[in-house]
């Protein structure tokens, strides 16, 4: 919808007039007007000699970007076709330019660029070969370049520290190299307990052919406590590491890891164990050379759980007890530090007093998958490592004589996190 113009030069001068008079007029009437066309918002154009040249070649330049990886010693080659939509001859010389506030510079011997020049025609293109080859001694990190087609530049009407070219195309190159570090495990899970100690293990391949430094540090939380939002249990200072700070060219290490759980610790701990690795693929990967840990910090109950029900008839009374334990608690403990098997200590009380339980079974169920375990790495598990336990079942079943009435079970665990009960009143099919 088009807003009403006002021609603002008229009524300017019907205010000057009759503010000043005569003299104000005969001003005016001697200086030449500028119609200021005003719609919806006032506003004054720039002066014409103040705006930069906007004459430049046009050229459609495809693709305009590219981002390719490499490692050093590698050559690449981009193809980049430029095409001239403008309406006359354009001279294409292209050249690199650099990235002055760039933290790694991309030295222009790096490019070749096939033809060197060209001519174009209105609506005529050509095919530009790009050849990158990085050196071998390049540092690894994130190199970013720009080919510029023509010599135009972005006008504007101030200063600017570097000229903003216009027919261009972007390169973004990342430098790196394939790993030499494989580490085992990548985290740490595991349940513990209150003033144990427990001590673990991570492995470390080194199959490149230099010595590798290695400094391992404990970092607590940090970044965790975002995701779990909660205080720690204890801080890293209750882990001690004893390793060796190189790992040589084609040889293996041992980190041996050791945590001292303070007595009357509560909650969970997360942390990293960062190994501090100048490896060449993990540079630019922020937690690559790092271990997770996470510690849960478990706490034998004390209380009994009590359940309460009734019963119609005088038939026998089964209770069935059922707990899972999962594969990730006590992963890479390198010593016998498992926690202690799992048990129930289980009275029961009805309308004639104590009721005499009978353990009548038990029942252990786990899993097992031939992918080896998490723990030792392959290339030191030997042929028949190759079976890995995952979680475990425990299942005992107690028996009374049952009567009519009211009955209370009372329920123990021991190194037990979870468990299911059933009770079965008679014989249920």
């Amino acid at each position: 919808m088009k807003r009403p113009c006002k021609r603002v030069s008229v009524v300017l001068a019907l205010l000057l007039i009759s503010a000043s008079g005569a003299p104000v007029m005969a001003a005016m009437t001697a200086m030449p007007v500028k119609e200021i066309t005003v719609t919806g918002v006032r506003s004054i154009p720039a002066p014409p000699e103040d705006l930069p040249d906007m004459n430049f070649s046009k050229l459609r330049i495809s693709p305009r970007n590219d981002w390719i990886e490499m490692t050093p010693g590698d050559s690449e080659e981009v193809t980049v076709t430029v095409k001239n939509i403008d309406n006359k001859t354009i001279p294409v010389e292209p050249m690199i330019i650099s990235r002055p506030y760039s933290d790694y510079i991309f030295e222009e011997d790096w490019v070749t660029i096939t033809p060197a020049s060209a001519e174009l025609n209105p609506d005529s293109e050509e095919e530009f070969t790009i050849t990158i080859e990085i050196p071998d001694v390049a540092e690894r990190g994130y190199y970013s370049t720009q080919v510029a087609f023509t010599e135009d530049v972005m006008p504007t009407p101030y200063p600017t520290p570097y000229q903003n070219y216009i027919n261009t195309f972007d390169l973004d190159v990342e430098v790196w190299k394939p790993p030499v570090i494989r580490v085992q495990p990548s985290h740490v899970y595991d349940r513990v307990a209150s003033g144990r100690k427990y001590d673990y293990e991570i492995h470390i391949e080194n199959i490149g052919e230099e010595d590798v430094e290695i400094d391992p540090e404990i970092r607590d939380g940090g970044r965790y406590y975002g995701l779990y939002s909660t205080a720690q249990a204890f801080d890293g200072d209750a882990i001690t590491i004893d390793a060796p700070s190189v790992v040589p060219a084609g040889g293996n290490a041992t980190i041996n890891m050791h945590l001292s759980v303070p007595d009357g610790a509560k909650g969970g701990y997360n942390g990293e164990l960062d190994l501090n690795i100048d490896d060449s693929a993990t540079i630019h990967k922020w937690d690559e050379t790092a271990i997770y840990l996470s510690f849960e910090v478990w706490t034998q109950p004390t209380e009994y759980f009590v359940k309460t029900f009734t019963t119609e008839t005088d038939g026998a009374i089964t209770i069935d007890l059922i707990s899972n334990r999962w594969g990730k608690y006590g992963m890479c403990r390198s010593t016998d530090q498992s926690d202690e098997d799992p048990s129930f200590d289980v009275n029961l009380s009805g309308p004639n007093g104590d009721a005499a339980l009978s353990l009548t079974g038990i029942a252990i169920q786990g899993s097992v998958n031939l992918g080896g375990s998490d723990c030792v790495p392959p290339w030191e598990s030997a042929s028949d490592e190759i079976y890995n336990e995952g979680y475990g079942g425990h299942r005992e079943r107690y028996t009374a004589d049952g009567a009519a009435g009211d009955w209370e079970l009372m329920i123990l665990p021991h190194h037990i996190e979870a468990f299911e009960y059933m009770i079965t009143i008679g014989d249920v099919q």
